[in-house]
């Protein structure tokens, strides 16, 4: 596990996670930020579970859970991993409760920490539409840089929308 602050940790996806994780995956609002656009099955999602740890290495994606006080509150993915290249792509899903609270940045940072420091990666970066003010916030208060904008990068309810790529580069 991956201690946040005073408040939680992140850890590998569990059994007890299955409903959170439909919830967050079928969440129609949110397939506009990922490559999935249609919904999941808990049979799929608890195969998926069952393949955890899961292994940066063999599967070039991680997904671990923000627990707070027992409850998962968001996930956090490394995707696109290139272990010669050591970089990747990040992601982050909260629980609407738990947005606004500052957990998303100490969740990041945490996770940031270890992949640079633990995995050793060089460089890390996000996608975010023009539009998601609070995951421009999120990244620029982790000292990520704006390398540039990718023209009509996501389809959102019928209209193409600019996103901002992200990079942090290790010193």
């Amino acid at each position: 596990m991956i201690k946040v602050g005073d408040t939680g940790f992140l850890r590998a996806l569990e059994t007890s996670d299955l409903d959170w994780l439909y919830s967050i995956e079928n969440n129609a609002e949110w397939w506009h930020l990922g490559i999935s656009k249609e919904p999941w099955s808990k049979d799929v999602l608890s195969k998926y579970i069952h393949s955890q740890p899961g292994n940066l290495m063999r599967d070039g994606q991680l997904r671990l859970i923000l627990e707070v006080e027992g409850s998962p509150l968001g996930a956090l993915d490394i995707y696109d991993y290139d272990p010669i290249a050591r970089k990747g792509g990040l992601g982050i899903v909260m629980n609407q409760e738990a947005q606004g609270k500052g957990l998303a940045k100490m969740a990041m940072g945490s996770f940031v920490q270890y992949l640079l420091q633990t995995i050793g990666l060089n460089m890390v970066y996000a996608v975010t539409p023009i539009t998601n003010e609070a995951s421009i916030a999120l990244f620029e208060s982790l000292h990520f840089k704006n390398s540039g904008t990718l023209r009509h990068w996501v389809l959102q309810k019928g209209q193409f929308q600019d996103a901002y790529l992200f990079q942090l580069v290790q010193a």
